[in-house]
């Protein structure tokens, strides 16, 4: 679990910060399977507002030093791998870069104005230019002992430490979609849920609201899938599934992944589901979907009631009358 080692001004101030998401926001989802809650969350979170990758007016550099923000600095980032925290500095600068958690080698390495997936905040993040380029593209994997490490440094009671596997370090071996990258305990459940949300969000099809061509992106665990190009394609995969399922468990939700969703929200229009609702992550990609109250099943729960009513009277009415 994460812990977060904040003053008691900055709680109260972040703590007013994390909204949750619009009442009536999640109203329409249908939770009764996979398929229905899939296709019930992609209506709702699609179609959201993009922002320019690099421009003058307000861009993912913007938005991201605002959703990566220190909690214990608002003058600095906290970086994804590293946990390192620099000052905020926007483009071109020496220490952080805008890490795409969804490689765009992936199915999208052609930016453009309808190009969503490329600029997609909830897949971006902050990250060490030194660790972004060590990861590449590879995908999400466990690694072991034999791998090479990649510490972090020590913020927010966090990070630190080297030399014992898996420790609070990242590690990495090989090179593109065989290759793996083990991000640290503190931040796997973070890169599980932006790449969920990536598998939902981007279904095919197009845009509803400027018509452009939008690629439909799979969770796999079949590697020989993941396939880097160097133009835009209609289906693209990543993975690891089953890891990432794993990480998801391992690193809850937690205070900053929730201000970072809002961060988002405030810009593009649309929120993660699987960081306000972590227990969807088994349904969509498990198919353990909460079981389906229908009238008739109410119904027949509500019998069975009565009939375990009507028993327990008998056996109270022959107790009396054995007295």
């Amino acid at each position: 679990m994460k812990k977060w080692v904040l003053s008691v001004p900055i709680i109260a101030a972040l703590g007013s910060a994390w909204a949750q998401p619009p009442a009536g926001y999640y109203d329409s989802v249908n939770t009764t399977s996979a398929a229905t809650l899939r296709q019930t969350l992609h209506e709702v979170i699609d179609d959201h507002t993009r922002f320019s990758y690099t421009a003058n007016a307000r861009d993912t550099w913007n938005i991201l030093e605002e959703a990566d923000e220190d909690p214990n600095n608002s003058g600095n980032i906290l970086d994804l791998y590293k946990n390192a925290s620099y000052p905020k500095a926007g483009g071109g600068n020496s220490n952080y870069q805008r890490e795409h958690s969804w490689p765009k080698s992936y199915g999208f390495p052609d930016d453009g104005v309808g190009n969503y997936p490329f600029t997609d905040c909830h897949h971006l993040f902050l990250a060490d230019g030194g660790y972004n380029n060590s990861r590449g593209n590879n995908p999400y994997r466990n690694c072991d002992a034999s791998c090479t490490e990649k510490t972090t440094d020590v913020n927010n009671g966090q990070g630190g430490g080297s030399g014992t596997f898996p420790g609070n370090s990242n590690w990495r071996s090989g090179t593109g979609s065989t290759g793996r990258w083990q991000t640290w305990s503190q931040r796997k459940g973070d890169v599980a849920r932006a790449l969920f949300y990536m598998d939902v969000r981007y279904e095919g099809g197009t845009h509803g609201v400027t018509n452009h061509t939008e690629p439909d992106l799979i969770l796999t665990n079949d590697l020989s899938l993941i396939q880097s190009s160097s133009s835009n394609q209609t289906t693209a995969h990543m993975g690891q599934l089953s890891v990432l399922l794993e990480w998801h468990e391992q690193d809850p939700v937690d205070d900053l992944e929730r201000h970072r969703n809002d961060e988002v929200f405030e810009d593009q229009g649309n929120r993660n589901p699987f960081i306000d609702h972590a227990e969807w992550v088994a349904c969509v990609f498990q198919d353990q979907c909460p079981e389906a109250i229908t009238l008739q099943s109410l119904s027949q729960r509500i019998d069975a009631i009565v009939e375990a009513i009507e028993k327990l009277r008998t056996q109270i009415q022959e107790l009396s009358n054995e007295q």
